[in-house]
């Protein structure tokens, strides 16, 4: 696949292994949002449930229990600082097993106050207690680009630790990068992970079709500040971008970079939806079908 060369994905190639079992998230607050998952994604979709800052945990609880409901896969976010007991932990993963939830996404939590006994997504996985209750898989965030709190060579040891300690509790790790608007910064870690031994399944975090308004916003929230500043540098493309981003040219660059990999199969999207899911799941099939 060359950059001047537009084709829609085709069964086996690079393109269609990348998008096609692609997870997504939704807002779990949002009443809406497992109707629309039912309009615009296929049965067996996973659906991450991120745990905003305020919102209760039985929100997410039923939200989870309603995707499965309806078919698709629910990945909850575990967020360590948020919890204030090894109780309250407990509780909530054996309500999560209860509605079928065999899957979650732990995080340590950007948040300077810790509240309870989890300083970060490692403790929370030496309790034991996912694999008590059920979980099978568990996801871990990895970050393309430099982190803005934590240095890169901790985050690596953290996250091989995390990896190890998973197997040897008898579930099935994966990971999940943080969107980022560099293609070389994205392929360059990948390939790290993988010199690592990470590479049986490692999701690219993308940000979705949304106005660049948005995505300048939250990508600042989100610590990935210098990549959104390269991404407003593109003078040239400026005026199509202040209407609308889109993922395309990134998901292409990324494709070219990887595809002569044996690797390469091991490779996911992950949406951040910023523009809503209907939006993202829309401009997915699009690509997929004009590549």
């Amino acid at each position: 696949m060359t950059g001047s060369t537009a084709h829609a994905c085709n069964e086996g190639d690079a393109c269609q292994q990348f998008l096609g079992q692609y997870s997504i998230e939704i807002v779990p607050r949002d009443n809406r949002a497992v109707e629309m998952a039912r309009r615009a994604l296929s049965p067996g979709t996973e659906i991450y449930l991120p745990s905003l800052s305020g919102e209760p945990v039985e929100t997410v609880i039923a939200r989870a229990q309603e995707l499965r409901t309806s078919g698709f896969i629910p990945v909850p976010h575990v967020v360590a600082r948020r919890y204030e007991s090894h109780n309250q932990l407990e509780t909530t993963l054996g309500r999560l097993q209860e509605v079928g939830v065999d899957r979650a996404l732990l995080l340590g939590g950007d948040v300077a106050h810790v509240v309870g006994p989890f300083p970060s997504s490692r403790a929370l996985l030496e309790t034991g207690l996912f694999a008590r209750y059920g979980f099978e898989r568990l996801g871990f965030a990895t970050y393309p680009q430099r982190h803005p709190h934590i240095t890169t060579d901790v985050l690596n040891g953290e996250l091989d630790q995390k990896v190890s300690l998973t197997v040897r509790q008898g579930m099935t790790p994966w990971v999940v990068s943080q969107f980022c608007f560099e293609p070389d910064a994205i392929t360059a870690h990948i390939r790290r992970l993988q010199v690592r031994g990470i590479m049986n399944d490692v999701r690219v975090g993308l940000a979705g079709p949304a106005t660049l308004k948005s995505v300048m916003r939250l990508a600042l929230i989100c610590g990935v500040s210098n990549s959104a500043h390269a991404l407003r540098a593109q003078g040239h493309r400026l005026s199509r971008l202040v209407v609308g981003y889109e993922p395309r040219e990134l998901i292409n660059r990324i494709l070219q970079q990887m595809e002569t990999t044996i690797q390469l199969r091991s490779l996911r999207a992950h949406f951040f939806g910023f523009g809503g899911l209907r939006q993202t799941a829309a401009w997915i099939r699009e690509y997929r079908r004009k590549g």
